[in-house]
């Protein structure tokens, strides 16, 4: 009987889980040794986040839900959390003993990702003064229409993306791109390759055209210089201009 308790006492106590363990954060930082976000990664399931007076910033609060990690606080107005991932993971259900501070990145906010008013701006200012420059080329009759039409849809392009930034975090969402402004340096190499590639077909094509002309310029030029009488001579000297039949005046008095 004694050795059916002992067993069973021994089963109850492996059995039982491992009380949770406490962690203390010592660093105010985002990141790095001893912070709030550090701490959490490096908590087990159910453990206690001990956070001292301050303001720290949460990191990592996905993590922290998974793990049903609770964070202590030294008292409510003396630490303060601020979640920087849109605040959904804390509440008064894991953060006891410490302030809630507005999320510095709040959920569906596209801030972080989006263009900067300051870099709109300029974007605009700039692809304007690239369609006054192309009309002034074309009026000064130093580009043709047919590439001035190029230029101006690809301004064009960029103007409205730099006007409708929804539209860029959508064609980054769709490239798989987290920054919306690498798209535009993306997309405006696509338009630089598909530019390049339209002038080395034309530059081909005219090469072709003046290759065609320069033969045929040399054909008529023999053409003309047999209708002269100038025949070039069987050794390679100079060919020599026929004789013309004078005046029938210039023979009479000679006569």
């Amino acid at each position: 009987m004694k050795r059916l308790v002992f067993l069973v006492a021994v089963l109850a106590f492996v059995a039982a889980p491992a009380s949770a363990a406490t962690l203390h954060v010592t660093s105010t930082e985002d990141s790095g040794p001893g912070s709030l976000g550090e701490m959490i990664l490096e908590a087990g399931p159910g453990d206690t986040v001990a956070v001292p007076p301050g303001e720290y910033p949460l990191t990592n609060g996905a993590v922290l839900l998974a793990q049903h990690n609770v964070i202590e606080g030294a008292g409510i107005g003396r630490t303060t959390i601020v979640p920087t991932g849109g605040g959904e993971a804390v509440s008064s259900a894991n953060v006891h003993n410490a302030t809630i501070a507005p999320a510095k990145n709040p959920a569906g906010s596209n801030s972080s990702n989006g263009i900067e008013t300051k870099a709109q701006i300029i974007a605009v200012i700039v692809t304007l003064a690239i369609f006054l420059l192309i009309l002034d080329l074309v009026r000064r009759r130093r580009l043709a229409e047919r590439y001035a039409l190029l230029w101006l849809s690809a301004a064009a392009a960029l103007l409205v993306l730099s006007i409708w930034t929804n539209l860029l975090d959508i064609i980054a969402d769709a490239m798989g791109i987290q920054q919306p402004a690498n798209a535009i340096f993306l997309l405006a190499f696509g338009v630089i390759f598909v530019l390049l590639l339209h002038f080395s077909v034309a530059t081909t094509r005219l090469a072709e055209e003046t290759k065609i002309l320069a033969q045929e310029s040399a054909r008529l030029e023999h053409e003309l210089r047999e209708a002269r009488g100038e025949v070039p001579t069987g050794n390679g000297s100079e060919p020599a201009e026929a004789e013309t039949t004078p005046p029938r005046g210039r023979q009479a008095r000679n006569g």
